[in-house]
C-alpha cells in the first residue's frame, strides 16, 4: 500500500476557483483510495476549516497550516501534486516538494501518474 500526500494549489482571489479545486483533490483522492492505496488530501482536510477561520488572510491561515501538514509529511512516503493551473507558484507546494525531495521520498504530477491507480490497471496488475 502506497502512502501518499496529495498537493493541491488551493488559495485564489476567486472563492469559486479556490471550491473547484477542493472538489478535484476530494476526486483524485477518492480515486487513490479506490486503487487500495492510502491518501491524505491536504485541501481536502483544510478547505472546510478553513471556511471557520474568521477575519485571517491567506497568510495567517498557511502558517497555521504548516505545521500540521509537516506531521502528515513526516508519516507519509509519497508526494503527488495535483498540477491544476497555479500548482508552480504554489509557496505551500514549493514548501512540500522541498520536504519530500531533502528526505529523498517520491514526488510526482498527478497528470504523470494518475495510470498507476486505474482500477484497470490496479485489476490487472494484481492478477
Amino acid at each position: 500500500m502506497r502512502k501518499i500526500f496529495l498537493a493541491c494549489p488551493y488559495s485564489h482571489t476567486d472563492p469559486s476557483v479556490t471550491h473547484d479545486r477542493f472538489i478535484e483533490s476530494n476526486k483524485v483522492a477518492a480515486t487513490i483510495i479506490e486503487s487500495g492505496n492510502a491518501v491524505f488530501s491536504q485541501v481536502s482536510m483544510s478547505h472546510p476549516i478553513n471556511l471557520t477561520f474568521e477575519g485571517k488572510d491567506k497568510t495567517e491561515i498557511g502558517v497555521l497550516w504548516a505545521p500540521v501538514d509537516e506531521v502528515f509529511m513526516d508519516m507519509l512516503d509519497e508526494l503527488i501534486i495535483l498540477d491544476l493551473p497555479g500548482w508552480e507558484q504554489s509557496s505551500g507546494i514549493k514548501r512540500e516538494i522541498a520536504f519530500f525531495e531533502t528526505r529523498g521520498r517520491r514526488v510526482s504530477l498527478w497528470s504523470n501518474v494518475s495510470q498507476e491507480f486505474d482500477q484497470d490497471t490496479v485489476t490487472a496488475a494484481t492478477r
